[in-house]
């Protein structure tokens, strides 16, 4: 096994800022608002302006941007990237909620493994299905919001890919690893169909075999090792993977750096499930919006072209071109971001449970606890009810 150790003190900036006090938690719709306000500047900037066409600032736009009772609702995806099965399969999912008087975001991170009964599989689907018959963003749109009782506005989908090559565009980015977290299972890409000195050999599988790897008792094909010993652990595969390691503290990671961070799978410390890697990839999100808003960026025509090129390959989105400059605005006068991840409430609260996988088709999923999805529903409208009381609260002058 390679091992790999990411020493971030070697890629600190010169200027490395303090640690962020009362460090916010994510707040993804920035920083798609970070890709999106490149994009709008490179038109502003260079593109001719026609009838119907770009909004400048201070120009009157044809439509608003689309509300239900005051809010705007997003769905943010974001896929791997690299070569893995299932590309088109989101990691990512995310519904954002904006209000537009008391300028809060209310942002839901949902487990990708949450079943949906409108399409009979994981939510992590809804985009690869919607694809196939004409467009993913609108599909996957129409059935989430039917699970979260939210109409939603507008799509967002970025490949963490192209992100990468982003975030050195912009010199990298300043973020704050939570925790020291080591993974020893990280893949190589261009080793996942390593034999690592394996060869085939048919079998005679007894029970206990048969169940380590899955399959049928009796002959089967299977992969085995100079003495014989039938591979059935990752350990088996060891050349198809290298060990990183992550320290805590404020660091400046580029590119390469950042996707490893984001793409760990099965790190120590508690770092090792889904929600963590959700956790990570929203931190990395975030930090990029942040750069990508600051001033050297934005005044530099040559790194809004590179970003635009990217970009261009990387994101998809429903939200017109014309209405980037008002996403801004909103990003811009956010007051407050509250986060909720919908399958880690915290103290080991959760809005879901694991059924047996024989009533999925051998699936491991997730499901309301008794089966009832309107659960989902009522809490993200509890949530967003309290949200809307606590910034009323909060915008009361003191007595």
């Amino acid at each position: 096994m390679k091992i790999r150790k990411i020493d971030l003190s070697d890629a600190v900036s010169e200027r490395e800022s303090k640690k962020v006090r009362n460090f916010k938690r994510i707040f993804f719709v920035l920083s798609i608002v970070g890709l999106l306000i490149g994009l709008s500047l490179f038109w502003s900037i260079f593109a001719p302006l026609k009838p119907g066409g770009i909004s400048f600032p201070g120009l009157p736009v044809a439509d608003p941007i689309k509300s239900t009772e005051g809010r705007v609702n997003i769905l943010l995806f974001g896929i791997g990237g690299g070569t893995h099965e299932g590309p088109d399969l989101t990691d990512s999912i995310i519904v954002a909620s904006l209000n537009l008087k008391t300028k809060q975001t209310v942002m839901f991170s949902i487990p990708r493994d949450l079943w949906m009964d409108n399409i009979k599989q994981r939510i992590n689907a809804t985009y690869e299905i919607g694809k196939k018959t004409g467009s993913g963003l609108s599909f996957a749109e129409d059935k989430i919001d039917d699970i979260l009782g939210l109409t939603i506005h507008y799509g967002v989908l970025i490949n963490f890919d192209g992100f990468g090559k982003a975030i050195d565009l912009v010199d990298g980015i300043d973020i704050e690893v939570p925790t020291t977290f080591d993974d020893y299972e990280y893949p190589i890409t261009g080793e996942e169909d390593n034999l690592c000195g394996l060869h085939e050999q048919e079998v005679d599988l007894n029970e206990d075999q048969a169940k380590a790897l899955n399959r049928e008792v009796g002959k089967a094909k299977v992969l085995v090792n100079d003495q014989g010993k039938i591979a059935s652990t990752s350990a088996d595969f060891a050349c198809r993977f290298e060990h990183i390691h992550f320290d805590k503290g404020s660091n400046h990671l580029n590119g390469p750096i950042a996707l490893t961070f984001v793409r760990s799978r099965h790190g120590t410390n508690g770092e090792g499930s889904d929600f963590a890697r959700s956790r990570r990839q929203q931190l990395v999100i975030e930090a990029f919006g942040k750069k990508a808003l600051s001033l050297p960026t934005l005044i530099n025509p040559s790194k809004l072209i590179d970003l635009y090129t990217t970009f261009s390959k990387s994101v998809e989105t429903d939200i017109p071109r014309d209405k980037f400059l008002e996403f801004y605005n909103l990003a811009k006068n956010n007051k407050k971001t509250v986060s909720v991840v919908l399958g880690d409430l915290g103290n080991g609260g959760s809005l879901f449970i694991n059924p047996s996988p024989a009533d999925y088709g051998g699936a491991w999923v997730l499901i309301p606890k008794d089966r009832d999805f309107s659960k989902i529903a009522d809490f993200v409208h509890q949530t967003l009810i309290q949200a809307d009381q606590e910034a009323t609260r909060s915008a009361k002058p003191s007595l």
